[in-house]
């Protein structure tokens, strides 16, 4: 990899145009040396990129455009070397002033809300069709028919012959009026994996495909800077001027923790345990099942995603009133099904095998548990660009335990802290633009308990 800090970036084209004006092809606004901010928002739980953008208007701009919220931005930024190739090129809609604030006398900056043209297409449309096939092979078709979105199959392979796929069998689903984006969570909400891993369907800044994966590769995946994790050390956070340019490029300029330990919510939403009743309409039986979270970490463990010996998610040998929290009933979920009513086909609730309806209760569960300790880092964002790194991919982290005694001499194993370090799921991010800084901001999770490795 590059060096990170000599390789800042420059934005090298800012241009506003808007269908009334006849495209960027007939007429634009140069406001590239207006910009003063760009925000730009990825999460694996969005189709579509977001973000903010603020502009000085020291040009009379507002009156020249016009602003009504269906203008379009083109954004494009390089290398700072002459004649370099652009690292990233995107054309946003600029659908709402969030603020305006006063500049000077002869100025004022306008902060713009942006988002991806499909994500604005989604919001105009509803789809009220019916569908069948594979969720997969649906949530494409939807995705390249209503978003013109090609869509990234990749995160579904742990190698080039190693698919895996969801479970869940050829099914027929009429869309219940929904936008082209929500209805594709909706039928993805079904997909799992055999673990009862989730599938995501997300954009990235880096190319225009749209990205489906399933929980169960991306975490597995290798880290993009696995040779060179993030590093923090609390006790030397003010020196990194001290460091080397490269070493800087790796700094984690600042730490937050999310909402760590809540395990009370994941008890009464039933992730820890919870009651499954199935009626079937067609044959009058009823099934009754107990979901167990240890169910899930097992199934984890057997398939190498997690070491259930290092999960660190839930307690479970906590007890109240003598009885594991996994034995709880946290939620009581009644589903109603008519298995048969398309023949081969499934409908969306459909399923023939009880260990299948067991699979959504599994998924959401385990999107709980991924964010239960959550973890907020901002590092320089250059690497961010060189590795096409981007949410759905892992990043490896090195924080070192802030407990430690000044001057106390420690082994290789008490210098880390084993649940801050390691490597980690990039759930979102913001990259932010301010001149040629670059800084990225991301929410990482995880589902273990960093082991100590002597090559770490």
């Amino acid at each position: 990899m590059a060096n990170p800090k000599s390789q800042q970036f420059k934005l090298t084209k800012a241009h506003i145009s808007a269908d009334r004006f006849g495209g960027f092809d007939k007429k634009f606004f140069d406001v590239k040396n207006q910009v003063a901010e760009i925000n730009i928002y990825e999460s694996i739980e969005e189709l579509s990129l977001t973000g903010t953008i603020a502009i000085v208007d020291d040009k009379s701009l507002y009156e020249l455009i016009n602003f009504n919220g269906t203008e379009r931005i083109k954004l494009e930024m390089a290398g700072l070397g002459k004649d370099t190739d652009p690292v990233f090129e995107k054309t946003f809609i600029m659908t709402n002033i969030v603020k305006q604030l006063k500049g000077n006398d002869k100025s004022s900056i306008y902060v713009f809300d942006i988002i991806d043209e499909h994500g604005f297409i989604s919001e105009a449309e509803r789809l009220r069709g019916s569908y069948r096939g594979r969720i997969d092979d649906i949530v494409q078709r939807i995705s390249l028919t209503q978003l013109n979105k090609s869509v990234d199959i990749s995160y579904q392979f742990l190698s080039k012959k190693d698919r895996v796929d969801a479970i869940q069998d050829d099914i027929r689903v009429i869309i219940p009026n929904l936008s082209p984006i929500n209805a594709i969570k909706w039928l993805l909400s079904r997909a799992t994996t055999q673990t009862g891993s989730p599938f995501f369907l997300w954009a990235s800044i880096h190319d225009e495909n749209l990205r489906l994966g399933n929980l169960d590769v991306m975490y597995r995946q290798t880290p993009f800077n696995d040779k060179l994790p993030y590093t923090y050390n609390p006790s030397n956070v003010n020196v990194a001027e001290d460091k080397t340019e490269f070493e800087q490029g790796f700094t984690i300029k600042g730490l937050g923790l999310g909402e760590m330990g809540d395990t009370l919510h994941l008890v009464a939403n039933g992730s820890v345990g919870a009651s499954q009743s199935i009626t079937n309409l067609n044959t009058g039986q009823i099934m009754q099942q107990h979901y167990d979270v240890q169910r899930t970490i097992n199934n984890l463990d057997q398939q190498d995603v997690i070491k259930k010996k290092n999960q660190n998610v839930f307690d479970r040998k906590f007890k109240l009133k003598d009885k594991l929290i996994s034995e709880y009933q946290g939620q009581n979920v009644h589903q109603v099904v008519s298995t048969g009513t398309y023949g081969k086909f499934k409908s969306y609730h459909d399923e023939f095998e009880e260990e299948k309806h067991l699979k959504k209760l599994e998924s959401a569960s385990i999107k709980d548990l991924l964010v239960k300790n959550m973890m907020s880092i901002t590092v320089p964002g250059t690497a961010f660009f060189l590795g096409k790194a981007a949410v759905g991919d892992t990043v490896n982290l090195s924080v070192v335990n802030d407990n430690l005694e000044v001057g106390k001499q420690s082994n290789a194993d008490d210098m880390l802290d084993k649940n801050k370090s390691g490597k980690h799921l990039i759930y979102d991010l913001r990259h932010t633009f301010r001149g040629t800084q670059h800084d990225v901001t991301m929410n990482v999770c995880k589902l273990e308990r960093e082991v100590w490795k002597k090559n770490f």
